[in-house]
């Protein structure tokens, strides 16, 4: 049988014709496509199509999250304790995991409400400078955002709060600047080894999701146009997740 070494040497080969044919295919396609083609996703304003989607994206996520506090009591049950089986180590109800599900949607909702802040600052000052004053659906655009922000924020305060009456022993202080670290030293070994592991996932995959961002940019400024930022912001954000990686890992070894 041939040598693992040897078949990754055989596949590189392989690879590298197969990135050759699929980019030939590509600068083909592009370069037949015309030059005034419109990349701007609309149907009748400018970028009306991508704001239709965040608000989607918004109204899925908020209404999921009120579904899953309308499924959790708003008071913990008392159970009776059971013996030590298998399935101990998962949530122990129904209820108490339509809470963490509803933690888990409201971080989604509170990130596409700022996405869509920031999005429609951004248009609205793009517009701002044109010789028309902007459009009515920039302006509405830009109130319906500020109100998902205000839903938002009431609605993350409602499944804390909820969390609280929950688990009162490692309450979330919504007052503390330092919320999450304090509540992370509430947690016992366990629970915070169940952190470890999945903050080195989120780590693997960021480094994934980098990556592929950056070649993404680098695809938009050669087919479109030079954008030296994003590029720049993204390198930037990739370095120093890594540095926070490594540091943490030399503290834990000094320790």
């Amino acid at each position: 049988m041939p040598h693992p070494q040897k078949k990754r040497r055989m596949r590189l080969p392989l690879y590298a014709a197969g990135g050759a044919v699929v980019g030939f295919m590509t600068a083909a396609l592009f370069r037949k496509l015309p030059s005034d083609l419109n990349w701007t996703p609309s149907i009748y304003y400018d970028y009306d199509l991508l704001f239709l989607l965040v608000a989607l994206m918004f109204l899925v996520t908020v209404i999921w999250n009120s579904i899953s506090l309308a499924r959790t009591p708003s008071v913990r049950l008392e159970e009776p304790d059971a013996d030590f089986t298998d399935d101990s180590t998962s949530l122990s109800s129904p209820a108490e995991r339509s809470l963490g599900r509803a933690l888990m949607l409201s971080s989604f909702g509170v990130i596409t409400a700022f996405a869509w802040v920031a999005l429609a600052l951004s248009l609205y000052e793009a517009n701002s400078h044109a010789a028309e004053s902007p459009n009515l659906f920039i302006l509405g655009n830009l109130v319906a955002s500020c109100i998902s922000i205000i839903v938002v924020v009431v609605l993350q305060n409602l499944t804390i709060k909820r969390y609280n009456r929950y688990f009162p022993d490692r309450a979330l202080d919504l007052d503390s600047l330092n919320m999450r670290k304090n509540h992370f030293k509430k947690m016992d070994e366990g629970e915070k080894w169940i952190v470890y592991r999945a903050a080195y996932r989120s780590f693997q995959m960021m480094n994934l999701l980098l990556g592929i961002g950056m070649a993404a940019l680098v695809l938009y400024s050669v087919l479109f146009t030079f954008t030296a930022f994003p590029i720049v912001l993204l390198a930037g954000i990739w370095m120093i997740n890594i540095g926070v990686y490594f540091r943490e890992t030399y503290r834990a070894q000094n320790q």
